[in-house]
């Protein structure tokens, strides 16, 4: 695993979304240029860098080791992160968050 803070928080947040079994696409009519775990996993980093959503964009644009550790393959727009986060269920977020805090503060970050 890396020793990049940013990266390790990439890795583990990953594997917490896939351990909560949340579905890939919320929508049978969804774009698919996005999954649902690659928007959860950048909401929570923007969340742990402290940034709006046009800096954090802006972050993920220039970060090659972030893109590549997130998977994606297209630059996405500020807006696509607003929205998925007026879509998503608060109290699910909620709970995703508090455990994904817990483990990566339980690893001695």
């Amino acid at each position: 695993m890396s020793t990049n803070k940013c990266i390790k928080f990439i890795a583990i947040s990953l594997d917490t979304v896939r351990h909560f079994r949340v579905l890939l696409c919320s929508c049978k009519y969804s774009k698919r240029n996005y999954n649902q775990h690659h928007l959860i996993v950048l909401i929570l980093l923007k969340e742990y860098l402290g940034t709006d959503y046009r800096d954090f964009v802006e972050i993920v644009e220039v970060m090659d080791s972030i893109k590549e550790e997130v998977d994606l393959d297209q630059v996405l727009l500020f807006t696509t992160l607003e929205k998925f986060m007026t879509r998503i269920d608060s109290a699910a977020f909620t709970i995703l968050l508090n455990k994904k805090l817990n483990l990566f503060y339980s690893w001695g970050e």
